[in-house]
């Protein structure tokens, strides 16, 4: 049985592992390297320090995998929704609800990428967007993708919003 706020609604949502939330997750002193990378969880090197690419190759249908010896990172995170049920200021079921929200915004928008062949989704939500963004389309000459993109970009914006408002800190 599921009984803290945190389990409940992180149960629901997981936007702070699967790429929508963060680009990265970078390792704390007290992190230990060694031991997430037995655990199956690739690591990365930027400037001498370790991080972890998102989406987390920890998190899946089922949950984080190594929750019980995730970064310190991950241990501290509390998104807004959250933060406020802890606190009272965010009845839970308005909380349940923005998050429902968002996670159809996301399930939007990952059908529009797939439209536009976009189907990587093991990288980050965001770099999934410059890259589809990137590409220079003619208008004229190919309306339907034009109109996809332009569905996609008025997506991220209202997700975006979203994510700011509701789920950041």
């Amino acid at each position: 049985m599921i009984s803290s706020p945190a389990s409940r609604l992180c149960e629901q949502c997981g936007m702070c592992c699967n790429g929508v939330l963060f680009l990265l997750v970078q390792l704390q002193p007290q992190d230990l390297p060694v031991e997430l990378a037995s655990l199956g969880v690739k690591l990365k090197r930027k400037n001498g320090k370790r991080y972890i690419q998102q989406p987390c190759p920890a998190y899946g249908d089922s949950g984080c995998s190594i929750y019980s010896q995730r970064p310190e990172r991950c241990r501290l995170f509390e998104c807004r929704q959250l933060r406020g049920v802890i606190s009272g200021s965010i009845p839970e079921s308005d909380a349940v609800t923005a998050i429902q929200k968002a996670v159809k915004q996301v399930e939007t928008i990952e059908q529009l990428f797939s439209e536009l062949g976009d189907t990587n989704k093991k990288r980050p939500y965001l770099k999934r967007l410059e890259k589809v963004q990137a590409k220079p389309v003619d208008r004229s000459a190919d309306p339907k993708t034009a109109a996809l993109r332009s569905k996609l970009e008025t997506a991220s914006k209202e997700l975006e919003s979203m994510l700011d408002q509701g789920f950041r800190v």
